[in-house]
């Protein structure tokens, strides 16, 4: 059991992000989760993993790019990333873009790349 709102906010994939860990590594072999916020105005860098990622949206409004599509997202917006798919997330403002992101490995996968 954790009470996220205790727990600490840890730098995350870029500058502007952090994040706080409910699954790590230590709690499972296959599968991470954590609650990632974003400031006004950050971009994540493009980047692209060899496992499944699924954000849900809890707060605030930005876009998603996932292989040069944009999408716009908000609260209760899913996106899935399944297939490698190069993606960025974008908060324009004027709040922060908070979401629950999902990793799983693929079956046979024992390392997080």
């Amino acid at each position: 059991m954790r009470n996220l709102p205790d727990e600490s906010w840890e730098k995350g994939i870029g500058p502007g992000i952090v994040d706080k860990k409910i699954m790590g590594p230590n709690d499972s072999n296959f599968m991470l989760m954590g609650l990632a916020k974003m400031d006004p105005g950050v971009k994540s860098p493009p980047h692209r993993h060899r496992y499944t990622q699924v954000f849900y949206f809890v707060e605030g409004k930005g876009q998603v790019i996932a292989d040069g599509h944009s999408f716009d997202v908000g609260p209760g917006s899913v996106a899935r990333f399944v297939h490698g798919e190069e993606h960025t997330v974008i908060n324009p403002g004027p709040g922060p873009l908070m979401l629950i992101e999902v990793r799983v490995l693929p079956r046979g996968q024992t390392v997080w790349e």
